[in-house]
This record gives C-alpha cells, sequence and structure tokens, in this order.
C-alpha cells in the first residue's frame, strides 16, 4: 500500500510537465515468456526543447518468444493540439530480432521507421545488427546488458523551396548501448538504458540518448512508470534544436 500510494503521489507531481518518447528498455532485458505477450500504454505528456507543450501518447508492444528467439515489435503515436492547433505528430515502430547464442552472448537484428513533424522529419529508416552481452549473470536482483553493432540510417527532411539544406540523407552509424535494471524491491524497479551512435564517417556527427524508469508494479498486469529520456543530437536540422528532454509518467498493461 505504501508503495502504491508513493506512486500515485509522484504521478500527480509530475503530470502537469509530462512528456514522453518512446522506451525501448523492455526489448533489452532478457527473455520473454514462452509464446505470445504483449503489452499497452498510455502517457500524461509535456515537453521542453523543440515542442513546449502537453498531449497524450499510446504505446504497443507484441512479443513472440519460442527457445532460444525473441521477437519484438513496438509502436507508438503521439499527437497534441494547443488552443486548436497541432503541436504534435510523432510515429514510430521498431521490430527486433534476438537470438540468444549462450547464456551470455546473443545477436540481433532491427528495422525501424519513424517520423516527427516537429523536428522536420518527414521519415527515417534504420536497418541494423549486433551483438549483446549479458551482464551480473548470477545477481537475482540487477540485470545488465551491453550492445555493440551498427546501422544504416536514411532520413528525409521537411525543406524549404528555397533552401540549400539536402531532403535526403544516409549514413553509417555505430551503435552501443547499455542497459541495467535494478529491483529496489519485489514492486519497484528502476531501469537505465544509454545509448550512443556516431556517424562513423564523421565522429563529430553523434547520437546520445538516456533514459531512465521508475516502475512500480500495482498488479500482475497493471505497472505505474515515470521516465525521464535526455535525447541529444550534435547535428540536428536548422532550426532545430541540440537536445530534448522528456518526462513521462502513465501506466503500462501487459498481457
Amino acid at each position: 500500500m505504501n508503495t502504491l500510494r508513493l506512486t500515485i503521489l509522484l504521478m500527480l507531481f509530475f503530470a502537469g510537465s509530462a512528456h514522453a518518447i518512446v522506451s525501448m528498455e523492455s526489448v533489452h532485458l532478457g527473455k520473454s515468456p514462452e509464446g505470445f505477450s504483449g503489452a499497452f500504454d498510455i502517457n500524461a505528456i509535456g515537453e521542453y526543447g523543440n515542442t513546449e507543450k502537453s498531449s497524450v501518447s499510446t504505446g504497443l508492444k507484441l512479443v513472440r518468444a519460442r527457445d532460444a528467439v525473441n521477437n519484438f515489435v513496438m509502436m507508438n503515436y503521439q499527437y497534441g493540439q494547443s488552443g486548436g492547433v497541432r503541436d504534435k505528430n510523432k510515429a514510430f515502430i521498431h521490430g527486433r530480432h534476438i537470438q540468444q547464442l549462450t547464456p551470455k552472448y546473443a545477436w540481433e537484428g532491427f528495422a525501424q521507421l519513424s517520423s516527427d513533424e516537429f523536428t522536420r522529419l518527414k521519415l527515417r529508416l534504420l536497418l541494423g545488427a549486433g551483438a549483446r552481452i549479458s551482464l551480473w549473470q548470477n545477481s537475482t536482483s540487477t540485470k545488465g546488458f551491453l550492445g555493440l553493432g551498427g546501422f544504416y540510417e536514411r532520413e528525409k527532411l521537411d525543406v524549404e523551396a528555397d533552401s540549400d539544406e539536402d531532403e535526403n540523407s544516409e549514413a553509417w552509424r555505430g551503435n552501443a548501448y547499455f542497459v541495467i535494471k535494478a529491483e529496489i524491491n519485489e514492486h519497484v524497479s528502476f531501469v537505465s538504458t544509454t545509448y550512443y551512435q556516431p556517424n562513423l564517417g564523421r565522429f563529430g556527427d553523434f547520437r546520445a540518448i538516456e533514459d531512465a524508469s521508475l516502475v512500480s508494479k500495482l498488479t500482475e498486469t497493471l505497472a505505474a512508470k515515470i521516465s525521464l529520456d535526455v535525447s541529444h543530437d550534435s547535428e540536428p536540422p536548422l532550426g532545430v534544436k541540440h537536445t530534448d528532454t522528456t518526462l513521462k509518467v502513465g501506466l503500462d498493461i501487459s498481457f
């Protein structure tokens, strides 16, 4: 009961300024139950950076696990208005295949499509692969994963007719991530996911992401989550800020 009260108080405290980006930690935290499973989330959102408004997001995760294989599909859509004017229109779909080779080592392949009207991104396509290493295998309260790989990226931007900026761009990027999940008690856990994605042809061009979440399990199928996400692009499109900060408060329903 104390955990539930604390979670509700935190949600009420942050609800006025919450905001969201799709969290990817759930695809990195080990083997899912055999067969099909999934989760649905809904979040109250507020943003600071390229968008400084409030809105709502919904997301869906579908998982199929069998033997040493995990397949994920994650989708998210965010839409918002302020004074009757659209101020958010953002979509995301990510698919990932993870093949466990040994208890410690696995390989993964992934594909992703995303768009974000208010960072002038019409479409971003990613195709990538890499290796992942399971850390702290003997710990029951802490999980950790290190991922190393790369991906091909193609972007199409919304460019004004008289601009010298390229509408289309492509690059090969490295992809390194570190994930840690620590169980504070039987109901509450903390998850941190850190990404670093440099352009392999020009290392001064990089993206870095930190996604930290506090998750409180309310029932077997319902959890409350508070997430803080900071995304930095060293070379964003013209007129777009380098850093977006996201605070998200919501509920996850698993099935």
